[in-house]
């Protein structure tokens, strides 16, 4: 084999050049190449679009117009009804007659109002365009704060993960920045990492795992940040909003998770170990019980690795490609909440060398995003698969960081891989 690439390398240099000393570049250009195509694409739907609905059906924004209606009935009477999933129908149907049935359940804290609020002033187009940017912006300067590098920078931004982001209309660009952000600062600066841990709270499901962390790593005050920080975002929309809102959300929330017992729930955009063993047919009270071992397994992981690593890089790691893993309702269009992990272990690889299939499994986690949401019909998991693949990279290197042993070698990281 290994003759047979010699030749090959031989009889055409240039190609062999592109893919060994010139394989960052390589690949980065067929990341912008992705990028056109998709921008272009999606462009293309919005100029040909009718009343904010795409040709398709489903309307530009995706779940944003469900932000857009909670930031216009943040403090109204009917902000409590916003949990009601007949009301929310009623509500959008009115709003945009002869488009379909809305099926999007509103299943946020009534924090969130307080952030969103402001999306309300704006026409629905240029605030769906401030959601993009303005969320889009913290979390790329997060990530440039990781590792302040143009080639690591286009990986990023023309990633099918942040494509998703966008298209979606969701907010995994703001919980992804503060994940990351409360995991990078815990101890340099508490301040940072107590407020980004406090306001992920409008997401709740997401920061199981961290306060796990900080007290491994004895951030102490980064811990007492984030519960204070946490109490007092609640208390203000206490009191800008009243305690109804309060009431009707955990209605709301037991109502969700015997939605997610049902028939017709979309399991395959799950990224979770309850969405892959319902994939694979497993009844709802065996997915439970998969859930709740790997989420006491995964707080077990984040314990060991951040009381006994006293790397940043691979705290964060860890942090990041466990936090989704950890709950089980987690969507495909959040997997960009990972990308920063895979963005560090990437520069781990390129500076100390690679473990074998490393930079596969890389390439393979950041194209995935591409195929989903993928189907009900799917004969494998794709979504969830996507997830637990991103989790094995950064275990792989912080388990060995935390003197887990097992077989592994990393290769001499190569000139401009």
């Amino acid at each position: 084999m290994n003759r047979a690439l010699a030749a090959l390398a031989a009889e055409f240099p240039l190609i062999n050049d592109l893919f060994t000393t010139r394989l960052k570049q390589s690949l980065a250009a067929l990341a912008i190449l992705f990028a056109v195509i998709a921008s272009g694409a999606y462009a293309e739907i919005i100029l040909d679009s009718e009343d904010l609905f795409t040709r398709a059906g489903p309307i530009i924004g995706g779940d944003f117009v469900m932000f857009n209606l909670a930031a216009q009935l943040a403090g109204t009477p009917d902000m409590a009804s916003l949990y009601d999933l007949d009301f929310l129908k009623e509500t959008l149907k009115a709003a945009h007659p002869g488009k379909g049935e809305f099926n999007l359940p509103w299943l946020y804290p009534p924090t969130i109002s307080l952030l969103i609020q402001p999306f309300a002033e704006a026409p629905y187009l240029a605030s769906f365009t401030f959601w993009v940017l303005a969320f889009g912006g913290i979390y790329l300067t997060a990530v440039w704060r990781f590792w302040p590098d143009k080639w690591a920078f286009v990986f990023i931004l023309a990633a099918p993960a942040t494509f998703q982001a966008v298209i979606t209309g969701q907010n995994g660009f703001l919980t992804a920045a503060l994940i990351a952000l409360a995991g990078a600062f815990a101890d340099r600066r508490p301040l940072i990492a107590g407020l980004a841990a406090g306001l992920l709270t409008i997401k709740p499901q997401l920061g199981l795992l961290i306060p796990i962390a900080f007290l491994a790593a004895g951030c102490w005050r980064a811990f007492l940040i984030a519960a204070v920080s946490a109490i007092l975002f609640a208390l203000l929309s206490l009191v800008a909003f009243g305690h109804q809102p309060w009431v009707e959300f955990a209605a709301a929330i037991a109502t969700h998770t015997e939605r997610m017992s049902g028939f017709g729930f979309p399991f395959y955009k799950l990224v979770t170990p309850f969405g892959f063993a319902t994939m694979l047919g497993a009844p709802i009270g065996l997915a439970n019980a998969v859930q709740i071992a790997a989420s006491l397994a995964l707080a077990a992981y984040i314990f060991v690795v951040w009381r006994r690593i006293k790397d940043w890089d691979l705290r964060v790691a860890a942090l990041s490609t466990a936090a989704m893993l950890a709950t089980p309702y987690a969507m495909y269009y959040e997997l960009v909440i990972m990308a920063p992990a895979m963005l560090l272990i990437a520069r781990r690889g390129a500076v100390s060398g690679w473990l074998p299939l490393e930079r596969t499994s890389l390439i393979a986690v950041w194209a995935a995003p591409i195929l989903m949401p993928g189907s009900s019909d799917a004969a494998a998991p794709l979504c969830a698969s996507a997830a637990f693949v991103a989790f094995l990279v950064a275990a792989r290197r912080t388990l060995a960081a935390a003197g887990v042993r097992f077989a592994i070698e990393e290769t001499p990281a190569q000139a401009g891989s």
